[in-house]
């Protein structure tokens, strides 16, 4: 019995050892912040370079390892959403769109401290504020971004004899180019098996070129019912359903039957099965990983005269009920930092936030393990630079997907004219604003709607619109390039 104790003893000063040594032999708990976020190999490596950063600026305890550390939870919207209501959040809390999250205050207001370390919009791309901010003040930064843009699959143009598209075109260059495609790829075939394009819709960006938005200045209200989104609408059916430059429903659902790989889209277009798909430059970490070295370039959306892309943002918030926001504060700085952007240089995982950090960058414009990749990577940044805006979305509208595409595929579907299809989402999204508005924050919508009513007033009179009165960020953009803003 005598001999049982003393082991026992032994083991419990070994473990009490072992606590003294990890806690950095200082018997003081090391933090353990909380990263809500998506779970993968990057991630873990995105850990290990900040505790590498760390080190080396020297955010160090006395025994020179990390002030702190970082572990990994796999979260989505939805249950990250639940969590910070509940007070349950992480620390970190990745994906968060912010014009969803800010308004329930469960986020930690970065505003001063972005703008102390130049990492506020005006330092990022300009059209990140939509994404990160919230009633002029910052909640989030970005991990990474992208750009949406047509990729080319330039071995499949040269295949069929095509000439490939110029990185800019108009809605006539688009069916051109596709009807040429369509008749040499799919020449002597039983059906169509090849398409210019995977199905895409183009209605928002076509619409935006026109100086057209889904929501007004305010964001009070969808205008849906215009003859610019009529017109879009009826450009997208014809390229489907009669010059069948895009495959249609029956078509996608035969290739997502054949697909090999995860995303259809990416499978038929690595087979030369579509000559040209939607995506951002994280389309070749997904091809180097399998091997493909495919020839690419590509191009911004057929459109008008004002130029215009979507921009996505994966933002990384302070959850505000955190006991460590400062440590947290410290991670985001890494995010901007030059060890972290050179990360995702290297792995192409998406657009880099720190814009700074690319320009006459020739790891980043022309990677020279990777030529085939062409001048993709310098086409992203020059576009999220001067013409990338997020898709308008109104703070008292919590529909789950865009208006225009419900409209859209009642009109494919011949259930009502683009006019009625419009009409009816208009009528539907406008309930749902003033249904919310008026039982969460009646009296925020009724000073955006009275604000509203003199820009229209204005407008109609011909009269400059004061730059504060307008809250949607593309309008905003566009009424600035056109000379419409005091």
């Amino acid at each position: 019995m005598k001999h049982l104790f003393l082991v026992i003893l032994a083991v419990l000063a070994g473990a009490s050892l072992f606590t003294w040594y990890s806690l950095g032999g200082t018997g003081e708990a090391r933090p353990l912040l909380s990263w809500q976020t998506g779970i993968c190999p990057d991630r873990y490596r995105q850990v290990e370079l900040f505790r590498e950063w760390m080190i080396l600026n020297r955010h160090t305890r006395p025994d020179g390892q990390p002030l702190f550390d970082i572990r990994i939870e796999a979260a989505g919207n939805q249950s990250t959403m639940i969590q910070a209501v509940s007070g349950m959040a992480g620390d970190l809390i990745d994906f968060v769109p912010v014009e969803s999250f800010a308004p329930m205050g469960v986020l930690e207001d970065i505003t001063d401290f972005t703008r102390a370390n130049k990492m506020d919009p005006e330092h990022n791309y300009p059209g990140s504020a939509a994404l990160l901010c919230h009633g002029g003040q910052q909640y989030a930064y970005p991990r990474n971004l992208a750009v949406f843009s047509l990729y080319q699959n330039l071995d499949t143009f040269q295949k069929y004899g095509v000439e490939p598209p110029p990185e800019e075109w108009s809605p006539e260059e688009f069916e051109r180019i596709g009807v040429e495609f369509m008749a040499k790829a799919n020449a002597g075939l039983d059906r169509r098996r090849i398409f210019f394009c995977a199905y895409t819709v183009m209605v928002p960006q076509l619409a935006r070129s026109r100086g057209i938005d889904i929501f007004n200045e305010t964001l009070t209200a969808a205008e849906l019912v215009r003859p610019e989104l009529v017109e879009a609408l009826e450009l997208q059916k014809s390229w489907v359903k009669d010059l069948h430059l895009m495959p249609d429903a029956a078509e996608r659902a035969d290739e997502s039957a054949e697909s090999v790989i995860g995303d259809p889209g990416l499978s038929q277009f690595i087979h030369g099965r579509y000559a040209m798909m939607p995506c951002g430059r994280y389309i070749h970490m997904t091809l180097r990983d399998l091997g493909h070295e495919i020839r690419t370039a590509n191009s911004l959306f057929p459109q008008y005269e004002f130029r215009n892309a979507k921009l996505y943002s994966s933002n990384t918030a302070i959850y505000r009920g955190s006991r460590y926001k400062e440590e947290a504060k410290l991670f985001l700085r890494f995010l901007a930092e030059q060890r972290y952007n050179e990360f995702l240089i290297a792995t192409a995982d998406g657009l880099p936030p720190n814009p700074g950090l690319l320009e006459n960058n020739p790891d980043f414009l022309t990677p020279k393990k990777y030529p085939w990749e062409g001048a993709t990577h310098g086409n992203e940044l020059k576009w999220a630079k001067n013409c990338a805006y997020p898709d308008a979305v109104s703070p008292w509208y919590k529909g789950k997907y865009n208006p225009v595409h419900g409209a859209l595929e009642r009109y494919m579907n011949d259930l009502a004219s683009a006019k009625e299809a419009l009409r009816l989402e208009q009528d539907r999204v406008n309930r749902d604003i003033r249904s919310y508005a008026m039982s969460h924050c009646a009296e925020e919508y009724r000073e955006a709607c009275a604000r509203q009513e003199k820009i229209d007033q204005g407008k109609a009179a011909g009269r400059k619109i004061p730059a504060e009165w307008v809250t949607n960020s593309f309008l905003k953009a566009y009424y600035s390039a056109v000379g419409m803003l005091e």
